[in-house]
């Protein structure tokens, strides 16, 4: 959970609620309303084009189900474009798609694979900078969030040797990232991580590591210090990763933390909300879907912020 409140004002969602068409022009397909672009990763759904023609009834398309069936889906917008993790469809093949996959880290994610990368972004030039990791976007430009990997005494690079002396400067503010980054990246920001990609799991007991590491992280690798590096997380800008909270890795969350209709408190659990006020809870049987074009981020429906 964030450790500061947030001053979002107007989030606006970016969405395909109308009947648009998407035409195919050498292999950029782009949706005519609005001129919304799929990002090179991103495709429409098999079976919603004819010819170079794709129709969106409704402002949505079928996709299977998983179980024999067909359900609606609708895309999901990051900065007017379109991701792997917002185009309804199982890029990976692993039967599950976009905000179902955990492997997608957010509507701005454009790798719905197996490694635990944004696919856009998260680094600026020099290679020690990073920006928020989870919007889409290389360099502080859009969201003026900045941490430089020399930071971290426990160096998640190796070629980002520490130096203490950067601390609280311009490449890593401190005791909060600026207001813009905390509108832009923070509603973007996974349950369990911090702005730049350093990401706690339950298997580390506490520890944190760097998503983004080179070697390749995964669910499955999060305790192999050789493929997902540790790191500290940027105390300007984490989100963290609490009891009653879905986060990565963490799918499910104890019953003690479901409200409870008979309790005289108004139902709220002794152990915390999985939400923060005015978000909607998803993500587990029994939850409603989402508003039409959010993400279930962590549990959570999400946004997207206008810039």
């Amino acid at each position: 959970m964030w450790d500061f409140r947030l001053g979002l004002g107007a989030l606006v969602c970016l969405l395909v609620l109308t009947t648009a068409s998407c035409s195919n022009n050498n292999g950029d397909p782009r949706i005519d309303d609005g001129g919304v672009i799929f990002v090179d990763g991103a495709t429409p759904p098999p079976g919603t084009c004819e010819g170079s023609v794709c129709t969106l009834p409704d402002g949505g398309v079928e996709i299977p189900d998983g179980d024999g069936g067909v359900t609606q889906c609708y895309f999901i917008q990051c900065d007017n474009r379109i991701t792997a993790c917002g185009d309804c469809t199982d890029n990976d093949n692993d039967g599950k798609i976009d905000n179902s996959d955990p492997e997608c880290l957010g509507p701005c994610d454009n790798y719905e694979g197996e490694e635990l990368l944004a696919g856009v972004g998260g680094e600026g030039g020099e290679q020690c900078k990073a920006d928020c990791y989870f919007d889409f976007g290389n360099g502080a430009g859009n969201d003026d969030c900045s941490w430089h990997r020399s930071c971290d005494p426990l160096e998640p690079k190796v070629q980002c040797t520490y130096d203490e002396n950067k601390l609280g400067g311009k490449d890593c503010p401190l005791p909060t990232q600026s207001d813009l980054c905390n509108d832009v990246c923070a509603p973007l920001t996974p349950n369990g991580c911090d702005c730049f990609g350093c990401c706690t799991f339950p298997e580390l007991n506490g520890g944190y590591v760097y998503i983004g590491s080179e070697d390749g992280c995964t669910f499955d690798t999060v305790t192999d210090p050789s493929r997902c590096q540790p790191c500290t997380p940027a105390a300007s800008c984490v989100n963290t990763c609490e009891r009653c909270e879905i986060c990565l890795g963490k799918p499910t969350i104890p019953e003690d933390c479901f409200p409870d209709p008979g309790d005289p408190d108004g139902g709220v659990p002794d152990g915390g909300t999985r939400c923060p006020v005015g978000k909607q809870e998803c993500g587990l049987p029994g939850d409603d879907p989402c508003p039409i074009g959010d993400f279930c981020l962590t549990g959570c429906c999400t946004e997207i912020v206008v810039q």
